[in-house]
């Protein structure tokens, strides 16, 4: 059994401070060594911080507590956002959580748009479209850009629209190089039911939040959400839009 004291990782597969990511075993699965490539880290911050979408009312909601491991200030976590469908507020959901993270543990703490084919980070956080995630991907420099939020950062989807499936399989190496920068890494997701889910990514994080919509998601749409994801995998499901008169 791996315990938080041990020297291997925690079960989310990512090394405590100090330890190294090479050659660990997860379950009875051991995995390639990884080497960390440098993280370019943009040293002008983002120009500005759309307030439509990061609200204190919003990210001060988070009891990000009640996910975060009790000895979490040893080990270093990701965390993919996510949705069953397009639509239900996943990209408010991960800005305004990362806010609340990097304000209220102080650490740092980059949040990454691995949504492609519609991508929103950079225009919440006022920085450039790229270069960003799906340069890192194919080999290129990882890109980070300082927000105006203390201690958040953020990687833009990039400007690259089309990348072969195969180079996702860096992800695990970007995983990282970003963990030797950041204490927290937190992941926009497509939604569960789209093509471009990434399903291999989303077993190499800590876990998954999943966002639903108050009045929109189905039960149903939960129930096909778990024949993609398994249902340990999920950490905490988060309820948009919900009308104070239902309490």
């Amino acid at each position: 059994m791996i315990t938080p004291d041990s020297k291997y990782p925690d079960d989310s597969g990512h090394p405590k401070d100090g330890e190294p990511m090479s050659g660990h075993i997860r379950g009875n699965a051991r995995y390639p060594i990884e080497y960390a490539r440098p993280v370019r880290i943009n040293t002008s911050p983002g120009d500005s911080v759309d307030t439509r979408i990061i609200k204190y009312n919003l990210y001060n909601s988070f009891n990000y507590s009640l996910f975060l491991p009790q000895d979490y200030r040893t080990i270093k976590l990701s965390f993919g956002v996510t949705s069953p469908n397009r639509g239900e507020g996943k990209t408010t959901a991960v800005c305004n959580l990362a806010t609340a993270i990097s304000l209220g543990t102080g650490r740092k703490t980059v949040v990454v748009d691995l949504n492609l084919s519609n991508p929103r980070i950079h225009n919440v956080f006022g920085i450039p479209s790229g270069p960003g995630l799906a340069e890192a991907l194919v080999g290129e420099d990882i890109c980070v850009v300082p927000t105006q939020i203390d201690n958040l950062f953020a990687m833009p989807a990039g400007n690259l629209k089309v990348i072969p499936p195969s180079k996702f399989l860096a992800f695990r190496g970007l995983l990282t190089s970003l963990f030797k920068e950041f204490e927290f890494v937190l992941v926009d997701m497509p939604a569960v039911q789209s093509r471009a889910f990434p399903t291999l990514i989303a077993n190499q994080l800590t876990g998954l939040i999943v966002v639903v919509k108050a009045k929109k998601t189905k039960r149903r749409d939960v129930s096909r959400l778990f024949r993609r994801v398994r249902q340990e995998t999920v950490l905490a499901f988060v309820m948009n839009e919900i009308d104070e008169k239902d309490f």
